[in-house]
Protein backbone atom coordinates (compact mmCIF):
# COMPACT_ATOMS: atom_id res chain seq x y z
CA UNK A 1 0.00 0.00 0.00
CA UNK A 2 1.37 3.36 -1.01
CA UNK A 3 0.52 6.42 1.07
CA UNK A 4 1.00 9.91 -0.25
CA UNK A 5 0.72 13.01 1.86
CA UNK A 6 -1.84 15.57 0.74
CA UNK A 7 -0.35 19.08 0.97
CA UNK A 8 -2.04 21.47 3.37
CA UNK A 9 -2.71 24.99 2.14
CA UNK A 10 -3.43 28.16 4.10
CA UNK A 11 -6.27 30.07 2.48
CA UNK A 12 -5.92 33.77 1.73
CA UNK A 13 -8.34 36.12 0.06
CA UNK A 14 -7.61 39.58 -1.31
CA UNK A 15 -9.28 42.10 -3.59
CA UNK A 16 -7.84 43.06 -6.98
CA UNK A 17 -5.10 45.66 -6.52
CA UNK A 18 -4.25 44.72 -2.94
CA UNK A 19 -0.83 43.53 -1.84
CA UNK A 20 -0.36 40.12 -0.27
CA UNK A 21 2.58 38.52 1.56
CA UNK A 22 3.07 34.76 1.67
CA UNK A 23 5.38 33.77 4.53
CA UNK A 24 7.93 30.96 4.22
CA UNK A 25 9.87 29.76 7.26
CA UNK A 26 13.19 29.12 5.57
CA UNK A 27 16.16 31.39 5.07
CA UNK A 28 16.43 33.12 1.72
CA UNK A 29 19.09 31.61 -0.55
CA UNK A 30 19.65 31.05 -4.25
CA UNK A 31 18.12 27.59 -3.84
CA UNK A 32 14.73 28.84 -2.56
CA UNK A 33 11.90 28.35 -5.01
CA UNK A 34 8.26 29.49 -5.19
CA UNK A 35 5.86 27.75 -7.56
CA UNK A 36 2.38 28.62 -8.79
CA UNK A 37 -0.37 26.35 -10.05
CA UNK A 38 -3.83 27.29 -11.32
CA UNK A 39 -6.70 24.90 -12.08
CA UNK A 40 -7.39 26.74 -15.35
CA UNK A 41 -3.78 26.40 -16.41
CA UNK A 42 -2.12 23.89 -18.68
CA UNK A 43 -1.51 21.35 -15.90
CA UNK A 44 2.07 22.46 -15.32
CA UNK A 45 3.52 24.01 -12.20
CA UNK A 46 5.14 27.37 -12.96
CA UNK A 47 8.21 28.68 -11.19
CA UNK A 48 7.52 32.25 -10.13
CA UNK A 49 10.73 32.66 -8.10
CA UNK A 50 13.91 30.67 -8.59
CA UNK A 51 17.64 31.50 -8.69
CA UNK A 52 16.71 34.90 -7.24
CA UNK A 53 14.68 35.74 -10.35
CA UNK A 54 10.99 36.53 -10.73
CA UNK A 55 8.51 35.48 -13.36
CA UNK A 56 6.55 38.75 -13.15
CA UNK A 57 7.56 42.22 -12.09
CA UNK A 58 4.81 42.70 -9.51
CA UNK A 59 6.49 39.96 -7.42
CA UNK A 60 9.21 40.58 -4.83
CA UNK A 61 10.72 38.92 -1.80
CA UNK A 62 11.01 40.56 1.60
CA UNK A 63 13.34 39.15 4.27
CA UNK A 64 11.37 39.03 7.52
CA UNK A 65 14.10 37.43 9.70
CA UNK A 66 17.19 35.26 9.36
CA UNK A 67 14.99 32.15 9.17
CA UNK A 68 12.08 33.40 7.07
CA UNK A 69 11.01 35.55 4.14
CA UNK A 70 7.81 36.61 2.40
CA UNK A 71 6.86 36.30 -1.26
CA UNK A 72 5.08 39.57 -2.08
CA UNK A 73 2.53 40.26 -4.81
CA UNK A 74 2.31 44.04 -4.94
CA UNK A 75 -0.90 44.42 -6.91
CA UNK A 76 -2.86 41.16 -7.04
CA UNK A 77 -4.86 40.42 -10.17
CA UNK A 78 -7.58 37.82 -10.80
CA UNK A 79 -5.07 35.68 -12.73
CA UNK A 80 -2.87 35.47 -9.59
CA UNK A 81 -5.43 33.21 -7.89
CA UNK A 82 -4.09 29.71 -7.35
CA UNK A 83 -1.75 27.56 -5.29
CA UNK A 84 1.63 28.90 -4.20
CA UNK A 85 4.31 26.65 -2.72
CA UNK A 86 7.65 27.51 -1.11
CA UNK A 87 10.54 25.02 -1.26
CA UNK A 88 13.85 25.15 0.59
CA UNK A 89 17.27 24.39 -0.89
CA UNK A 90 16.75 20.64 -0.34
CA UNK A 91 13.50 20.64 -2.33
CA UNK A 92 11.30 20.24 0.74
CA UNK A 93 7.99 22.08 0.69
CA UNK A 94 7.94 24.57 3.57
CA UNK A 95 4.69 26.46 2.98
CA UNK A 96 1.64 26.38 0.75
CA UNK A 97 -1.06 28.96 0.11
CA UNK A 98 -4.35 28.92 -1.75
CA UNK A 99 -4.75 32.53 -2.92
CA UNK A 100 -8.15 33.80 -4.05
CA UNK A 101 -8.25 37.20 -5.72
CA UNK A 102 -11.72 38.67 -6.16
CA UNK A 103 -12.95 41.71 -8.09
CA UNK A 104 -13.78 45.03 -6.49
Amino acid sequence: MLCTETPVYSGLGVTVGESVELLCNTSLSADIMWTYDNDDDDGYVHYVYWNRRFDKRQFSVKVTSIDSHSFVISSAQLKDSGLYNCYDGKGQRKAGYRLSVVGM
